[in-house]
């Protein structure tokens, strides 16, 4: 049998990057436009995006840059000086297939690895997808009440229960594009868990994945999870992009489903001056 996925290639890891970078910008204007975050600025800068949607919120940083060739000293300068100018960290996410240039330049600036997260992908429409665990239900949330309950849910669960006023603000921006279905897993007729997918060009990006601390292990997520693999399926995508902490739970439930490991991007950050 003929393997179906993609080369894990520089051309594959510009597709994702490009697509990753144009959704967090889709998401930007909706936060926007919604008045979730008023005072969201984007700035395109070395082949990627730079995002600020307030003080202190964890979307604030940088994607996809170096993906469309060499980047200069003056473009990581003013991806510095986009960020730390609101009061955030200069940080970006590095694909390990960006040109050296990046890596070089944010050497120059002292920026430090602080994490890593795997980005993995899967052709469409699915070889195999399971069928859901017995007593899970996965459904779209069509409602703004639905929305409301997707946007509780992934905030418990992103937070284990240890939720600011911040995380629900950010939860409900998420939970409001228009551009996203958000999917909550009921377990036994009890919200448990989401997921969310956004589908463009051909690519279904799967992101929003949450399960109430209490009800972990009982197969919501990889209900979810599959549900979402259904869906871009019939939807004609032709690849299902998704992103794990590395050797997670997370990843080893995506792994089963049928993704694997494109690459590993690291997150870098400058530290603040003494």
């Amino acid at each position: 049998m003929t393997d179906r996925y993609r080369l894990a290639d520089s051309v594959l890891a510009g597709e994702i990057e490009a697509a990753t970078a144009a959704d967090l910008v889709s998401y930007a204007h909706s936060a926007r436009s919604c008045g979730i975050y008023p005072d969201t600025e984007v700035l395109r800068v070395g082949g990627g995006v730079a995002l600020w949607f307030c003080p202190d919120n964890v979307v604030n940083g940088s994607f996809g840059l170096g993906m469309n060739g060499v980047v200069e000293q003056e473009e990581v300068a003013a991806l510095i000086a986009f960020l730390e100018e609101r009061g955030a960290p200069g940080s970006t996410n590095v694909c390990p297939l960006a040109d050296p240039s990046l890596l070089r330049w944010l050497a120059h600036y002292r920026f430090v690895p602080t994490g890593f997260e795997a980005v993995l992908h899967q052709p469409l429409p699915a070889a195999v997808i399971a069928e859901p665990t017995p007593g899970v239900e996965v459904r779209i949330a069509r409602t703004a009440e639905e929305r409301e309950i997707w946007a509780v849910l992934e905030a418990r669960g992103f937070k284990n229960d240890d939720v600011s006023d911040a995380d629900m603000v950010l939860a409900r921006a998420l939970s409001l594009r228009p551009d996203a279905l958000c999917f909550i897993g009921y377990l036994n007729g009890e919200p448990a868990g989401t997921g969310m997918l956004v589908i463009a060009d051909g690519m279904a990006l799967f992101n929003g994945d949450s399960t109430l601390p209490a009800l972990r292990g009982r197969g919501v997520q990889s209900s979810i999870l599959a549900a979402r693999l259904e869906h871009a399926s019939e939807a004609d995508c032709e690849l299902a992009v998704i992103e794990a902490e590395p050797s997670g739970v997370s990843m080893r439930n995506q792994q089963r489903a049928g993704f694997r490991v494109a690459y590993t991007r690291v997150t870098v950050e400058r530290p603040a001056a003494d």
